[in-house]
């Protein structure tokens, strides 16, 4: 603390959960001083999938949170078990990424407990409570950030880079001027899930992370922790969001009813607890770097939660960014050099699974074309749709031109079909698939056009109003 009552750190981080704790670790292990500032008290909750399979585990290895999680007894998800339409059923085992070969479902209540503990054995210093109020700004360049502890008078400290690790409504968004997306794609669906006991715990189906399609809604079994807990979630159309917000019972029992693969799969469940649920979903990019700061996690990246990589991109580019920076902090023009690096880096590996969470987010049932192309999963002897959640390959290679053709093929010669529906279908996804493909090969940094996998109509929302307008003036000045 200097002698103006002014702290001074390497590294500020607002928010500590995914991005914040994964950024923190290996800066304070290279000795940096580093604060993280996060306005909950830990444990607290956070509306999320809660899932991780093997590479975002790997992540939790990496950053010494994996020991605190696997002492929550968690159940171990070695399978991803696709169940589409009535008739497609396709389990395959995870491959293992660096020896990890399990995924983990963890209450948020729980997991960010595990990621703030690792951040404080690294050595970074976390702060609870804390309400940032604005960024500081010197010369054009962050410098650090206004805030107050417990409710307490303003505080400030200064850093040589200010992370914005604080989620969607990122007020560190609003403040570097970064709050509207240059790209974004509006969500046909919504979110809503609960926990309950699993009624399956001693079969297969409890090592199975369950993904079931029928008619407009995908639900995902997610074995939980401790072991025998059952997350599950419906990602519906959004205009039913409200109805199992406002009659949760009766909409509950009747969506899972309308699956009966699901029905089978959930028969006997028991102790549900209350459920949590929303519709603003909308993917987006924002511009998530600039001189002196950066925005990691949910505030500068968002897509569909169905295709499970929210947390592994967040612990994953929160630990690149760590590494990336902590032997550039004390040169300006290499650091902001190695942030825009990062930024580029963070954009290649989540443009597939963007694109393929914006192809999820239609909420039209699975037509047979689709039906065809899961069943190709079948018999195979690699684990060709459980590697495109697990980041081993990318989508647009496993579902190419070759298993679409082969699902068209089938799917034309099904008895009954809608030849032409079918064909149909085709055409308004070759454009789709060529566009993923187009943009992958120019790699153009910060693409504000528009792509033929995005929905017009997105919103993130109005920015948060700039809590520093409504200080006086005795409260600004006060250490």
């Amino acid at each position: 603390m200097s002698s103006d009552g002014i702290e001074h750190a390497d590294v500020v981080i607002v928010g500590s959960r995914c991005a914040g704790s994964a950024a923190a670790v290996p800066l304070a292990r290279a000795g940096r001083k580093v604060v993280l500032l996060d306005k909950s008290r830990f444990p607290s909750d956070q509306l999320s999938t809660h899932v991780l399979v093997p590479n975002g585990v790997a992540e939790l290895q990496h950053m010494g949170a994996l020991p605190h999680a696997l002492a929550l007894g968690p159940t171990r998800s070695r399978y991803l078990g696709l169940f589409i339409g009535d008739d497609v059923a396709v389990r395959e085992r995870f491959t293992a990424v660096d020896g990890i070969d399990y995924g983990l479902c963890i209450p948020r209540t729980q997991q960010d407990t595990c990621l703030v503990a690792a951040a404080r054995e690294a050595g970074a210093d976390v702060r609870e409570k804390c309400l940032v109020e604005d960024v500081v700004w010197e010369d054009g360049r962050a410098v650090g950030v206004r805030y107050r502890e417990n409710r307490t008078g303003v505080k400030e400290i200064r850093a040589r880079l200010v992370v914005g690790a604080d989620g969607r409504r990122s007020r560190i968004a609003s403040e570097v001027g970064s709050w509207q997306p240059y790209r974004g794609s509006l969500n046909g669906r919504g979110f809503a899930f609960r926990y309950m006991d699993d009624p399956q715990a001693d079969t297969v189906d409890a090592e199975t992370y369950g993904v079931y399609r029928l008619g407009r809604a995908t639900c995902l079994t997610l074995p939980s922790s401790p072991r025998g807990r059952l997350e599950v979630v419906f990602m519906a159309p959004a205009e039913d969001i409200p109805h199992f917000q406002a009659d949760t019972e009766r909409t509950w029992a009747a969506r899972v009813a309308e699956n009966p693969m699901l029905a089978e799969r959930l028969a006997g469940a028991t102790n549900p607890d209350s459920l949590r649920a929303t519709a603003k979903l909308s993917s987006y990019y924002r511009a998530s770097t600039g001189p002196g700061w950066v925005l990691a996690g949910d505030a500068g990246h968002f897509k569909d939660p169905v295709v499970g990589q929210g947390q592994r991109d967040a612990l994953r580019h929160g630990r690149l960014l760590g590494e990336d920076v902590r032997g550039v902090l004390d040169d300006p023009s290499a650091l902001d050099a190695a942030l825009r690096r990062w930024e580029r880096r963070r954009d290649r590996d989540t443009r597939s699974t963007y694109h393929w969470g914006n192809r999820e987010t239609r909420s039209a049932a699975p037509s047979l074309l689709v039906r065809e192309a899961f069943r190709t999963f079948a018999g195979s002897d690699t684990p060709d749709a459980s590697d495109t959640f697990n980041r081993i390959r990318k989508v647009e290679r496993i579902i190419g031109p070759t298993r679409l053709g082969t699902a068209l093929v089938k799917a034309l010669a099904t008895p009954g079909a809608d030849r032409r529906e079918v064909l149909r279908e085709v055409a308004a996804e070759v454009p789709i698939e060529i566009g993923i493909r187009a943009e992958t090969l120019r790699d153009r940094f910060r693409y504000a056009g528009w792509a033929p996998s995005e929905r017009p109509g997105w919103d993130v929302g109005p920015a948060p109003v700039s809590r520093a307008t409504t200080l006086t003036l005795d409260e600004k000045s006060l250490p």
